[in-house]
């Protein structure tokens, strides 16, 4: 490979005269689904632009469509010595299509068919500037692949489905779900049901309105006061009872009865 390289630098150097240039060799593997299909993909690049590529097809190297009319002459020259006068390049084209096919089958089912559990929690944001919030969230985030099924389930009956997921840029995906909450009523029972290919069951979360914050304070207040109120009436009932007894003093003959 270092006498290819010599002979295409001095190829460049003869044909297209720069006071200085940057020459890239671009290898990449693609296969198709489920790991077949593989093929390996070779391209030169001068200063960024494509020049040489090696044609699958005709088992040769041949200058880029996208080749500016300037490099045309260089890319010829390349694409000549590369053909006739260096043939280990074809075989090294070869031998790593040959690598490809081994390095796919060899980490497909680490890579593209593995598998994270998701995780998930569900939970009523922050209130913001003092209002409280009436949506319900359920959050799922970990999970691989991205395909997921994410429902909210009222009372037993599904209202809302989400199937779309975001990159977290570790191989890894999440999502949420939104439940808006202003018609809910105390007794209402609400369930987030997660689907994903990682899960021999599905992850449920059950989750109860209850009473909000406002309604808790108002029973505390309402509770409060009538425990007021019952230990002044209870307090008072005791001091007329005591009262009577004590404090009443018959007249004789006054009750008397003829």
């Amino acid at each position: 490979m270092k006498g290819s390289w010599a002979v295409l630098l001095l190829c460049i150097c003869v044909c297209y005269s720069v006071t200085g240039f940057v020459l890239e060799e671009i290898t990449d593997c693609c296969f198709g689904d489920e790991g077949t299909n593989v093929t390996f993909n070779y391209q030169l690049n001068f200063n960024r632009q494509p020049i040489v590529v090696f044609s699958k097809d005709d088992r040769m190297f041949l200058p880029s469509e996208n080749c500016i009319l300037q490099l045309r002459r260089v890319a010829d020259d390349i694409c000549l010595t590369l053909n006739h006068g260096k043939k280990d390049m074809v075989k090294y084209i070869e031998e790593k299509e040959r690598k490809c096919g081994k390095e796919v089958a060899k980490y497909w089912g680490s890579t593209v068919q593995r598998t994270a559990k998701p995780s998930m929690k569900v939970f009523i944001p922050d209130t913001f500037r003092g209002q409280a919030s009436h949506t319900l969230v359920c959050q799922v985030w970990g999970f691989y692949p991205s395909d997921i099924i994410v429902s909210w389930l009222k009372n037993d009956v599904t209202v809302s489905n989400l199937s779309m997921a975001l990159p977290n840029g570790d191989w890894t995906y999440q999502t949420k779900a939104e439940l808006n909450l202003i018609d809910s009523l105390p007794d209402d029972e609400y369930k987030c049901v997660v689907q994903h290919p990682s899960l021999e069951n599905k992850m449920t979360i059950t989750w109860k309105q209850g009473f909000t914050s406002t309604q808790i304070v108002k029973i505390c207040i309402s509770s409060v006061i009538f425990a007021l109120g019952s230990i002044s009436a209870i307090t008072g009932l005791l001091y007329w009872t005591f009262f009577k007894q004590s404090g009443y003093i018959p007249i004789q003959g006054y009750n008397d009865v003829d």
